[in-house]
């Protein structure tokens, strides 16, 4: 092979080298760059307490259908709880995106009609909360904007109490906070749910139980 050959040869390995090195090293980057953004994202917390829970006026909790304790914003036990409460939305952002609830919540139960009574028997097979509120509170998504009764679209909905049960499990799960609402026929006693569904991990309060125990 003619000497000129064999030097041109030569030129386009190193270039081909050269080339697949700073490919190597470019990939190298991403992944690094991935990882630290990982290790960000497992490391930064975000709240992902619904919206349209505010502070209730008294809370309520139940052991099956026995009451347990009840207190007002005026108790200590007010404070500790509602500190616990935002506690159980804390989660990594990470998990929170993999979750699909960054900050999001779904409202949903209207259309089966359930009555707030049989979702209350459901409760009442553990220990369940309920927010008590003195001034009826509106049924809103995350943005703020209103949910629209889906029987009325230019009905908002609103609710006096909400409910949720408190899991043995320690660990970030759905969890499904119950909204007594009427719709459709204003005149009528029947109180249905709505549904509200977010991730929360609700042990720190089941955990800490008797602590809020006033019967």
């Amino acid at each position: 092979m003619p000497k000129e050959e064999l030097i041109l040869d030569h030129e386009v390995a190193l270039k081909k080298k050269k080339k697949n090195k700073i490919i190597a090293l470019i990939m190298l980057g991403i992944v690094l760059i991935l990882a630290v953004a990982i290790i960000v994202a497992a490391c930064i917390n975000v709240n992902l307490k619904p919206y349209l829970v505010g502070k209730p006026d008294r809370i309520a909790i139940y052991n099956q259908t026995q009451q347990y304790g009840e207190f007002d914003t005026d108790e200590q036990k007010y404070a500790s709880f509602m500190q616990r409460f935002d506690d159980m939305f804390e989660a990594s952002f990470l998990v929170s995106l993999f979750s699909g609830r960054l900050g999001d919540y779904t409202i949903t139960g209207q259309s089966e009609n359930i009555t707030l009574s049989d979702t209350l028997k459901e409760l009442q097979a553990g220990c369940y909360v309920e927010f008590k509120y003195d001034t009826p509170q509106t049924l809103t998504y995350n943005d703020g904007s209103p949910y629209y009764d889906i029987y009325n679209k230019n009905q908002t909905l609103s609710f006096t109490s909400l409910y949720f049960a408190l899991s043995e499990s320690n660990s970030l799960q759905t969890l499904s906070i119950y909204a007594g609402v009427k719709y459709s026929d204003g005149n009528s006693a029947t109180t249905y749910t709505v549904r509200i569904a977010q991730k929360a991990n609700t042990f720190g309060i089941y955990d800490n139980l008797s602590e809020y125990r006033t019967f």
